[in-house]
């Protein structure tokens, strides 16, 4: 067993909805310094970006999926709901992950867990076995904005709750050096800044999907405080996950919001130059040189 036998290498997925892009150019750069995983864990966009990547879809067929969600790509994954709880059903993100995922976690290329969290007793939920299309779907289920997963007595949402950088779960699943990504965001808000910002709230959120308004010129809006929010609760959840990981790839989109998803050529540019920067210690950790 490790530190005496073979190293097992384990990434650690965090959440960050549309920060969670910079994955993507993290594994580009690990894979094109030659360093593989054994086994994959993710959280909300983590999970999805590493089912993907379990599954076989290599990190130039991510960066192709991601750079397919252009505008008309996000409109098509919008279903509106009636229902009361959330804006969004999350069908259609269903469908989505349907095009690229196995039905089961056993079919899976690599080792693959998920974390999501149970609004039934307000306990994190993991999941590495069975249904993997409802496991993500669950793990990515931010809460207002998509319908929870009901499953019997369960009520599943976002794993961001109860544990963003799924470290631990890493090393249960068999991982003995584990890279944590972080992507969390770092809620700031502009403490002068207005209710709805100079621009208008509806031309002001066109402009942040694009992440062309810098993250500091945030005001006081609804949008925004519910951000800045969820994105200290995030931060503040995840620490002991990354103060127990062996390496932290930390990329620098703390300053995006988790919408901006028209972002995503500057995002996985951020993701990849912090998956080179990391590669030598990541090598010098895992015992790869």
């Amino acid at each position: 067993m490790w530190p005496f036998g073979p190293t097992r290498l384990g990434y650690a997925l965090g959440s960050g909805s549309a920060r969670g892009l910079a994955h993507v150019g993290v594994l580009k750069a690990l894979a094109a310094e030659g360093i593989e995983p054994d086994v994959v864990t993710g959280t909300s966009m983590g999970a999805i970006v590493g089912a993907l990547y379990a599954a076989g879809h290599t990190p130039a067929d991510l960066e192709r999926i991601a750079l397919g969600l252009d505008t008309k790509a996000l409109f098509s994954l919008v279903d509106v709901t009636i229902r009361s709880g959330a804006l969004l059903s999350g069908e259609k993100i269903e469908e989505f992950l349907r095009q690229y995922l196995p039905e089961s976690f056993e079919e899976l290329r690599l080792p693959f867990g998920c974390v999501s969290t149970d609004l039934a007793t307000g306990e994190r939920v993991v999941h590495t076995a069975g249904g993997l299309i409802s496991a993500v779907r669950a793990s990515a289920s931010v809460p207002l904005v998509f319908m929870p997963v009901r499953t019997g007595e369960h009520v599943l949402v976002d794993g961001f709750l109860t544990d963003p950088v799924p470290v631990s779960l890493a090393r249960t699943l068999g991982a003995t050096v584990v890279v944590a990504v972080d992507v969390s965001g770092d809620g700031r808000v502009d403490v002068g800044g207005d209710a709805e910002g100079d621009r208008g709230f509806l031309k002001g959120f066109r402009t942040a999907l694009k992440g062309e308004s810098p993250h500091n010129h945030r005001g006081l809006s609804s949008r925004d405080v519910a951000t800045a929010a969820v994105e200290v609760l995030e931060r503040h959840v995840a620490l002991p996950a990354l103060k127990a990981a062996d390496v932290v790839i930390s990329p620098d989109v703390h300053e995006f919001a988790g919408y901006q998803y028209l972002a995503v050529t500057r995002l996985l540019e951020l993701g990849e130059r912090a998956g080179h920067d990391a590669a030598a210690t990541i090598r010098k950790r895992a015992r790869l040189v």
